[in-house]
């Protein structure tokens, strides 16, 4: 068995290098969500029109960006 091999097959048998995703929820202090509303959030505010908010996108994803004229 290679030392790679040896090393994967450790780790794995150590229960305690990887603890389960229930002893990590609990160390960071996450509580389960009963009500799926409250993901949802807040809705976003009245003062900004769809079409505002996708002009505004698409000038973000466009910063940064070069031109062919630029090249």
């Amino acid at each position: 068995m290679s030392k790679k091999a040896q090393q994967a097959a450790s780790f794995q048998s150590d229960e305690s290098a990887m603890p389960s995703l229930e002893v990590l929820a609990a160390q960071q202090g996450v509580v389960s969500v009963d009500d799926f509303d409250t993901l949802l959030g807040k809705p976003a505010p009245d003062d900004e029109s769809l079409e505002e908010f996708s002009a505004m996108l698409r000038e973000w994803r466009r910063e940064g960006t070069v031109t062919d004229a630029e090249r």
